[in-house]
């Protein structure tokens, strides 16, 4: 099976990948989006299927409104005696497990350890019956970071026993930013594989150990070199199958957010030698049958809320209700869009694309509805007061402690009228255009292009709102569908 890099055009920051049997299964970061850690499922590692996700809800009263740049980071998956393990952190609360039989499936959520400043967690169960655990630090949250620290953990992963080990400190080897570490054993040997250097111009780490706990040598393994791919790492090594091996990471490329690429990787030197001699390919053959598989973005709620839909905070059923077809958007209290947990959003799985949806509003005092793309700044067009606006929201950032304060600019407007109305988003290049067409009408244009803009460590994120500005309940807005249209490169 050919391929080029990246394998995928979304948003799959931080990946983690395993084989079990003939099945490739991929999680990824998601922050403060609900449902949060996607699960998605390949045969051939090219073509992948959002099968769900690990987390229905954030088990905490803040994630009832949007609580950008926290929620779940970096995690890890793992596959022992029969259940499928995702460990991960939230920065301010803890570490965390989540247990499935079946990865499409319900999975259980289990409290391990109330901490704050723990990152990037994983497990290894070892041949003998023991559990360990490798994690990083955020430096945000306690002041360190740069350094890799090992537990002991109960033989089913749910308990840490002590209070851990230095395992490697960047500092001591001329090393910054260590961090999202995986944990394996090959041929009775412990590995860590690693990023170091920052998300854009850092590179990846090998550690090899005849202990558990250390001491362990470094090498990189990967790393930009003459490529345009830069910060190639914070991924994961598995085998094929089929006498194989690979490492799946992501490379940041801005509002389009971290997009996975597929790297082959060789063991002859006694090191994981990424790429071609350390450096990304472009593109190579996986040797595994094609298997087609796709990502869902169009929806037209026929079955209710498709996979691809995550809200911005832990989903509340008073959002939302489906008319199949068609999705009824309740009109839930927001002063701005940044601060609607009821934004419903999805990852761009295209660079170039056209977003549009039909629209039947049924407003009362302070509703607005309509499509937007969230970053920091960020753009959409509404429906409010009989008119059609178009809107920038500036998000100026202060610390954890203080509220980000948020101003929203009309750019543009113009009367709307009719009882129903589509519009619709064109993103090409990292720019935006919003149109309208009112009901027997053509397309026009409204304002000028908008630039995109990346999140809180996100990618910008298209999707659709109804609020209200008045802090009551009561109006609401029938999306009839959403419908997205790639423009091929």
């Amino acid at each position: 099976m050919r391929y080029q890099n990246p394998i995928l055009r979304g948003d799959y920051s931080d990946p983690d990948v395993i084989r079990v049997g003939e099945d490739f299964y991929m999680i990824s970061s998601s922050f403060t989006y609900v449902p949060g850690i996607p699960v998605l499922h390949s045969k051939d590692l090219v073509h992948w299927e959002l099968t769900g996700y690990a987390a229905d809800h954030l088990p905490f009263e803040r994630y009832r409104k949007p609580a950008h740049k926290c929620g779940t980071w970096a995690p890890s998956l793992r596959y022992h005696q029969g259940l499928f393990y995702v460990y991960v952190c939230m920065p301010d609360e803890g570490l965390f497990a989540f247990t499935a039989e079946d990865p499409a499936g319900r999975w259980d959520c289990h409290w391990v350890k109330d901490v704050s400043g723990w990152i990037d967690p994983c497990p290894l169960f070892d041949e003998d019956g023991r559990a360990w655990l490798v994690h990083g630090f955020a430096a945000s949250r306690c002041g360190i970071n740069n350094i890799l620290y090992a537990h002991e953990m109960s033989p089913d992963g749910l308990q840490v026993l002590d209070k851990g080990v230095l395992v490697y400190s960047g500092a001591d080897h001329g090393d910054v930013t260590v961090e999202g570490p995986k944990w394996y054993k090959r041929n009775g040997t412990y590995w860590i594989m690693c990023p170091a250097g920052g998300v854009k111009p850092g590179y990846q780490l090998a550690m090899r150990s005849e202990n558990v706990l250390g001491p362990y040598e470094a090498r990189t393994v990967l790393a930009q070199g003459s490529t345009p791919v830069n910060g190639p790492h914070q991924g994961a090594w598995f085998d094929d199958g089929h006498g194989r091996d690979w490492f799946i990471h992501f490379q940041d490329i801005g509002v389009y957010g971290r997009v996975p690429h597929l790297q082959p990787v060789d063991w002859s030197s006694g090191w994981p030698v990424m790429g071609r001699a350390g450096e990304p390919v472009a593109e190579g053959d996986t040797g595994l049958p094609e298997c087609p598989m796709s990502i869902p973005t169009s929806d037209t709620f026929r079955e209710g809320l498709g996979l691809q839909w995550q809200w911005q905070a832990n989903p509340d059923p008073a959002w939302y209700q489906a008319m199949k077809p068609g999705l009824r958007l309740y009109a839930a209290p927001a002063d701005t869009l940044f601060e609607a947990g009821q934004f419903l959003s999805q990852l761009m799985q295209s660079y170039d694309f056209d977003m549009e949806t039909s629209v039947r509003f049924a407003p009362q005092a302070g509703d607005a509805c309509g499509i937007g793309m969230i970053g920091y700044p960020y753009h959409y067009l509404c429906l409010e007061d009989g008119r059609i606006r178009l809107i920038r929201g500036d998000i100026t950032e202060y610390s954890r402690s203080i509220p980000e304060r948020i101003r929203e600019t009309v750019l543009a407007e113009a009367p709307a009228g009719g009882e129903e109305i589509r519009i619709r988003m064109r993103v090409r290049a990292g720019e935006m255009r919003f149109g309208y067409a009112l009901p027997g009408e053509v397309w026009q244009e409204i304002g000028d292009a908008c630039p995109m803009a990346a999140g809180g460590w996100t990618a910008a994120r298209p999707g659709i709102f109804c609020l209200n500005r008045s802090g009551v309940w009561g109006g609401y807005a029938d999306f009839l569908y959403a419908r997205f249209t790639e423009v091929k490169d």
